[in-house]
């Protein structure tokens, strides 16, 4: 898209976000009439996530937001986005959030968990003597991008407005992009000064409005294991948390991943053979994790299970569950129940 600038040296780590945010995005193309499934293929996104804890590239929802507002004419479809269904009730993000007593608590705890949701974007609240500023940056791959843009400065300003109310409006916004009309189509960004161009993105608050109390309805806690989000610790932890997620709904391949690393085949084989690994033993890895979850957890067929780890004959699952565990997928149901 033009006026988009991106990293794509190979030796960056990849940038991940929790898979939660996925549902977000599921959400509003749904509500919009458009096929989910069709612009996630597009973009190489799975099409089912079934962990909100779980860990996508980032890179992907950028391409999927701006081409669904162009090839589908909607212009604030990043704006809808977050309308549809604002941070606090994304089930990775909103249980972190649901204890804040007033504004001023909820704006700070959502300050230090923001940057465990998605590696590249950071937010601060400023005292400026005069107001508070609500703000972030993105160090990351897009400058200026309009359509997450639209979509962080509107969830910022439904945060403020569980204290406030739906009727407020900050005074000044200030957005990184360049003056866009797709602003003008955004409900929450009406009867705000809008400052274009700006360094960082922020939206004002008035020191008084942060005593307020939170009116906060919250999604319980997901029944997973607590673990925090491993952002970006090395290239390889990266290419297992996509593998991982992609795999628990289809049979991802060699090309796929690197076409998600933003690199070539060859460069990924490179990367794992320096550090002794192969493609095939990290993919039937993830796939030994996903399998032993649904047979503990589930009680699904082991064929539906099969099918939905990609292996199309459920016979070749079989005999790759007796090669990893030394049991076929029953007789490790068997132990479970005993």
């Amino acid at each position: 898209m033009a006026g988009i600038k991106t990293q794509t040296m190979e030796s960056k780590n990849i940038h991940l976000v929790k898979a939660a945010f996925h549902t977000q995005f599921k959400t509003a193309m749904e509500s919009c009439g458009v096929s989910a499934d069709h612009y996630f293929n597009k973009v190489n996104l799975p099409t089912v996530v079934s962990d909100p804890e779980s860990l996508l590239p980032v890179n992907p929802f950028y391409h999927l937001v701006n081409k669904v507002a162009i090839d589908e004419n909607i212009p604030d479809f990043g704006s809808q986005v977050a309308r549809l269904t604002p941070w606090h009730k994304v089930l990775s993000l909103g249980p972190l959030i649901r204890d804040s007593s007033d504004l001023k608590n909820l704006l700070d705890t959502f300050c230090e968990i923001g940057s465990s949701q998605s590696s590249p974007v950071s937010f601060k609240l400023i005292d400026e003597s005069s107001h508070f500023s609500f703000c972030y940056t993105n160090t990351l791959m897009y400058k200026g991008d309009v359509q997450m843009e639209l979509y962080r400065i509107t969830s910022m300003i439904q945060l403020v407005q569980l204290s406030t109310g739906t009727r407020w409006r900050p005074e000044t916004i200030r957005l990184n992009m360049p003056e866009n009309r797709a602003v003008d189509a955004c409900p929450l960004l009406t009867n705000s000064e809008i400052r274009f161009l700006q360094p960082i993105s922020a939206i004002s608050i008035r020191p008084d409005l942060l005593q307020l109390p939170v009116h906060l309805n919250t999604p319980d806690k997901p029944n997973i294991d607590d673990r925090d989000a491993d952002f970006n610790t090395n290239f390889i932890n990266s290419i297992r948390q996509i593998i991982g997620s992609y795999s628990q709904s289809k049979n991802i391949n060699i090309e796929e991943v690197a076409s998600i690393a933003n690199m070539s085949v060859r460069s990924l084989q490179r990367r794992l053979k320096a550090e002794g690994l192969r493609y095939n033993d990290l993919l039937s890895q993830a796939r030994y994790g996903h399998a032993k979850e649904k047979l503990k957890n589930s009680e699904l067929p082991v064929s539906e299970i099969a099918k939905s780890l990609g292996y199309t004959d459920p016979a070749h699952f079989t005999r790759a569950f007796r090669r990893w565990s030394g049991l076929s997928p029953s007789a490790f149901r068997k132990i479970r129940d005993s």
